[in-house]
């Protein structure tokens, strides 16, 4: 059963974000951006961007914890 929030098509309907801890979500295009969340590229089909966020978490990058020494 497909996803409600599928468009089912190749329209651009979907961004993946991600936020400053490292975590990445799939957001709906037509939706303002939230807070402390940053688009990681354009707009891109919802099937685009399942394939980025499966990407994002083949290969996580460690987040530095904030106050954290270097």
């Amino acid at each position: 059963m497909p996803s409600p929030f599928d468009p089912g098509d190749d329209e651009p309907s979907h961004l993946v974000l991600v936020n400053a801890a490292g975590e990445h979500s799939l957001w709906p295009a037509f939706a303002a951006v939230p807070a402390g969340w940053e688009a990681t590229g354009p707009a891109a089909a919802h099937s685009v961007c399942l394939a980025r966020l499966a990407r994002a978490h083949a290969h996580p990058s460690p987040a530095t914890p904030s106050g954290a020494l270097s």
